[in-house]
């Protein structure tokens, strides 16, 4: 049940996967219904009020990318949700880096609009649009994104959170227009 209370839509992963309420990034969830990060799934946790409250009952671990129905704890196994894991949590195997730079790659989004796969804008917040025009530019260079797409955790902060930027931008199935 609830799998029809889904709105793709409104997942938006490129947000920071942090609780909305307490700001924590330890055992956090995405409510599928409305696309809201809370922390937590046993009772008195902030997912666990929020399914209560707003009648929302699909949350997503952000690590683990298993679905639990809330209030009643029971985790939910569907395929149908295979893409909602794959916009979270991108992954690539060696065949997918492969292919990236052999033929372009047109994918569409929930709303119709076409994209070309590792081509996409950036929000420009108080003037970093030349840091965007870098990030943009490092993210054409084959040996590194290829490494940082075959490896994700990197080494260090900077390296891990380009890689995750870098397994956004290429991920054909991300939601948001």
């Amino acid at each position: 049940p609830y799998m029809d209370t889904i709105e793709r839509r409104v997942l938006d992963f490129d947000f920071e996967k942090v609780c909305s309420v307490s700001l924590d990034r330890q055992n956090v969830y995405v409510c599928l219904v409305c696309g809201v990060y809370f922390q937590g799934r046993g009772p008195s946790t902030q997912a666990y009020f929020h399914a209560l409250d707003k009648d929302h009952h699909l949350f997503m671990h952000v690590d683990t990318q298993r679905v639990y129905c809330l209030p009643d704890g029971y985790e939910v196994v569907d395929s149908t949700l295979d893409d909602i894991a794959q916009a979270l949590n991108p992954q690539y195997t060696d065949s997918d880096i492969a292919q990236l730079d052999l033929t372009p790659q047109w994918h569409r989004t929930l709303d119709g609009s076409k994209h070309l796969r590792g081509l996409m804008g950036f929000n420009n917040m108080h003037a970093t649009d030349y840091v965007n025009v870098v990030l943009q530019a490092l993210a054409t260079v084959p040996a590194l994104r290829n490494y940082l797409l075959a490896y994700p955790s990197g080494r260090g902060d900077l390296a891990a959170s380009f890689g995750e930027l870098l397994r956004r931008m290429w991920n054909g199935s991300a939601f948001p227009s």
